[in-house]
């Protein structure tokens, strides 16, 4: 194998132990190889005497025979001197080594099969804890489509491999035990043997070659198509509204006839391995053949049964090189997949948000933003030196125009991304010092875009939370004002809401966000816009709910609609990263600076 080929299997053995797996397990199969490449062996070994005895017609000769003449001394005397039963006990023992040959070659692809799985399982498993493990930010700057693909796909074309390892171990020892008991039988046409098997290990080598470029290609198109179906089936509405079903369907057919180009080429090239060396098989036999009676002459090289078996054996070594080019063709395949599963396992670019070694045991004084600057990539600032208190028990509204920082706010408050050092204390502690659990178990979200899962009510409101009594649940409800809608549904709060919860309204979405947090019981609370785009009697029903919920907790609120916000105890007015007022509605209002503006742009509109 070619230097890139032991790096792959280097990779594969690598991240075997990445996952929890002993490599060493791959010791079965491959003893199991061993021993039916051994009994193969016995196998052929034993043709050669059941032959000459069948020609000769007599198997006296076994008496001299090496080897041979120390087995059968142990036979009983009235066998070793009837020729017919020394032909029934060696075909019995031809019989029995090939039935044993197929038995472990049967337990070593049943060990294969299970090994691999297991290791596919494992890999799977350690991928999701891998992509749950990486910040929010990696997930912004790639695509759910590809990662699904690698999740499905990938992880089971990575491992592949390990089903053809017991066969290729098996033809790389039967080729050894052939290559034995052909140079037994004779040097000389060995010596004139090998070359068929070095034009077979050029012409592989060219596929394999081709193979593996090939292989990276289809590992980026399969990557590419698992990005558009997501994408488009998951905006479905802005596809049938803007009647675009023909433009996705040629872009998805685009990219999936050159997957389909990429995987037929690697099909033709791996299918012509069997034809090739069949061929090249035929024509090597004559040869050696020829060869041997022009350059021995009449010399007997071995017995005619010898040579047959010879024959067999140059046919049958050439169908155990083939075994070993499948395998070079499966670990060829395999490297795009690899080497993108590999990249997963890589710490770079995954934008981790670890959290520090304190408990955090719930707000005592205040939080407070000191002097935050923040951008998501190096070109530009999203804040600039934000500082503001937010004291424990109050209400503080975030304001200002789309896209002036202030959702930024929020995601660095709920540890979706890493904010610089000391610029947001905790009663004076850095927020990056406290544990992820304990902190985020005192905060609770309801956000614009409602988060739900395809499950049910109940399962959607309890998320993330243990032994919830139903008369928790139930105070929840009453609270973010959904009573009346479970009330309406047959099945109550076993009712499934569909992916995305696409069964309920947006307001039924945002109270069951609403009685989430509140079932939560956190006493940091943020709400971001959670009542825009919404009419005025659903509004009105969840700032109801979200009054309730501000009651006793430390709450930070963005307001999309200013009216919702007087009761405010402070308000801090964010434009262009930075901030630019702070203080009660009153006081803004009287400064008659950018809120005032905001204020009369929503009143008169």
């Amino acid at each position: 194998m070619s230097e890139k080929e032991l790096s792959t299997m280097g990779k594969v053995l690598h991240l075997l132990r990445r996952i929890g797996i002993n490599p060493a397990y791959l010791l079965i199969p491959i003893t199991l190889s061993l021993i039916s490449a051994i009994f193969e062996g016995f196998s052929v070994g034993l043709l050669i005497p059941i032959l000459d005895g069948f020609f000769k017609k007599s198997f006296a000769f076994i008496h001299e025979t090496p080897i041979l003449k120390d087995v059968v001394q142990y036979l009983p005397e009235y066998v070793l001197e009837d020729d017919r039963m020394l032909f029934g006990v060696l075909l019995g023992g031809f019989v029995l080594m090939y039935i044993l040959k197929n038995i472990m070659r049967y337990a070593s692809g049943l060990s294969d099969i299970y090994f691999s799985q297991r290791a596919i399982h494992h890999l799977r498993k350690a991928l999701f804890g891998r992509y749950l493990s990486f910040g929010k930010l990696y997930f912004d700057t790639s695509n759910v489509g590809h990662h699904s693909t690698l999740l499905l796909e990938f992880t089971k074309n990575s491992f592949t491999l390990l089903v053809e390892i017991g066969r290729f171990i098996n033809a790389v020892f039967s080729l050894l035990v052939y290559f034995v008991i052909m140079l037994l039988i004779s040097w000389k046409l060995t010596l004139i043997a090998i070359p068929l098997f070095m034009i077979l290990h050029i012409a592989v080598r060219f596929i394999m070659v081709k193979t593996k470029e090939l292989s990276h290609s289809i590992a980026l198109r399969g990557s590419e198509l698992g990005k558009k179906s997501v994408e488009i089936l998951s905006t479905i509405p802005l596809v049938k509204s803007y009647s675009t079903q023909r433009q996705e369907q040629d872009r998805y057919t685009v990219i999936s006839n050159e997957k389909a180009r990429y995987d037929f080429q690697v099909r033709a090239l791996g299918s012509m391995i069997l034809p090739l060396q069949e061929v090249i098989t035929v024509i090597f036999a004559v040869s050696i053949l020829v060869g041997s009676l022009w350059w021995f002459g009449r010399d007997e090289i071995a017995s005619a049964s010898a040579l047959i078996v010879y024959f067999y054996m140059v046919s049958n070594a050439s169908s155990k090189f083939g075994g070993i080019s499948s395998f070079r063709s499966t670990l060829a395949s395999a490297a795009g997949p690899l080497d993108a599963v590999m990249d997963i396992f890589d710490e770079e670019d995954k934008h981790y948000v670890l959290g520090g070694t304190k408990e955090f045991t719930g707000l005592t004084h205040d939080i407070s933003f000191s002097g935050l600057t923040f951008s998501y990539d190096s070109d530009r600032d999203v804040l600039r030196d934000v500082s503001f208190d937010v004291p424990k028990g109050k209400m503080t509204a975030l304001v200002g125009a789309t896209g002036s920082g202030k959702s930024t706010i929020i995601s660095l408050l709920m540890r979706y991304y890493d904010c610089p050092p000391d610029t947001i204390l905790i009663d004076g502690v850095d927020i990056r010092e406290f544990t992820l659990p304990s902190y985020l178990s005192h905060t609770a979200l309801v956000s614009q875009e409602t988060l739900l899962l395809n499950d049910t009510l109940r399962n959607n409101i309890t998320y993330g939370l243990e032994d919830v009594s139903d008369e928790d649940v139930c105070r929840a409800v009453q609270s973010a004002r959904l009573a009346e809608l479970i009330e309406n549904l047959s099945e109550g709060l076993n009712t499934h809401i569909g992916d995305r919860g696409m069964k309920l309204s947006g307001g039924e979405k945002q109270r069951v966000s609403i009685a989430r947090a509140l079932l939560k019981g956190a006493d940091i609370l943020i709400l971001d816009e959670a009542t825009s785009s919404l009419d005025s009697h659903t509004e009105k029903l969840i700032q109801e709910a979200i009054d309730e919920a501000i009651n006793g907790r430390t709450a930070i609120v963005i307001a999309h609609r200013l009216s919702t916000i007087k009761h405010a105890d402070s308000i801090v007015v964010i434009d262009n990263g930075s901030l630019v007022e702070h203080g009660t509605l009153e006081e803004l209002l009287e400064k008659r600076g950018t809120f005032y503006g905001l204020w009369e742009d929503q009143k008169f509109s």
